[in-house]
């Protein structure tokens, strides 16, 4: 069920102490905007806030809901007709996701980087990105694939050569045990077999 304009307007209105409240249409549903930080949403004619330890310490009463089916849970706010409790669940609310928000962009950044020769050196924080796949395709053929075992391994060993990259794929893309090959190639063999 979509949200009710009137509902929308009346939500945007009982918030206006906090600061510039914003909405953006979402799949027949709303997100809410306090000076350009989302702090909630509004579905289904109800108003849902960003769950936050800070937000918590306000609330009269703690309920947790989804907003929609699959989403992660919200302060599920029933009392919208006190625009001073909402406006102070907000300005609670609103400092600890502009935090969330800056440490998001003080991450470490990930590398992007194409090695000459195998004789480089791997940096820390690779990203095994398609730009990087001729190399290992130049080295290890066009069967090359990034398995999660060789991304781990490039991961785990920055200050490695490519040299030592192109050894371990190799011997991470061996069989575990000798009765698998056997098993393939018999495989293999049946299937040519029958092809003729």
């Amino acid at each position: 069920m979509a949200c009710n304009a009137d509902f929308v307007q009346y939500i945007v209105d009982q918030c206006s102490g906090t600061g510039e409240i914003a909405v953006k249409k979402m799949m027949g549903d709303y997100c809410i905007y306090c000076n350009g930080v989302l702090f909630g949403l509004i579905c289904d004619n109800n108003l849902f806030i960003k769950e936050t330890n800070a937000g918590r310490t306000v609330l009269k009463e703690e309920i947790l809901r989804q907003p929609y089916p699959g989403a992660r849970n919200y302060f599920y706010i029933d009392d919208v007709d006190d625009s001073d409790y909402l406006t102070a669940i907000i300005k609670a609310t609103l400092p600890a996701l502009q935090s969330s928000k800056t440490k998001s962009h003080d991450r470490v950044k990930k590398v992007r980087q194409v090695p000459t020769s195998l004789d480089d050196r791997i940096e820390p924080n690779l990203v095994c990105s398609q730009d990087l796949r001729p190399f290992f395709k130049e080295y290890l053929g066009n069967g090359f694939r990034y398995t999660v075992r060789f991304q781990q391994w490039l991961h785990d060993n920055p200050g490695k050569t490519y040299r030592d990259a192109i050894d371990a794929y190799r011997t991470l893309a061996r069989p575990k045990n000798d009765k698998t090959a056997e098993l393939k190639k018999a495989f293999f063999k049946t299937m040519n077999a029958k092809k003729k």
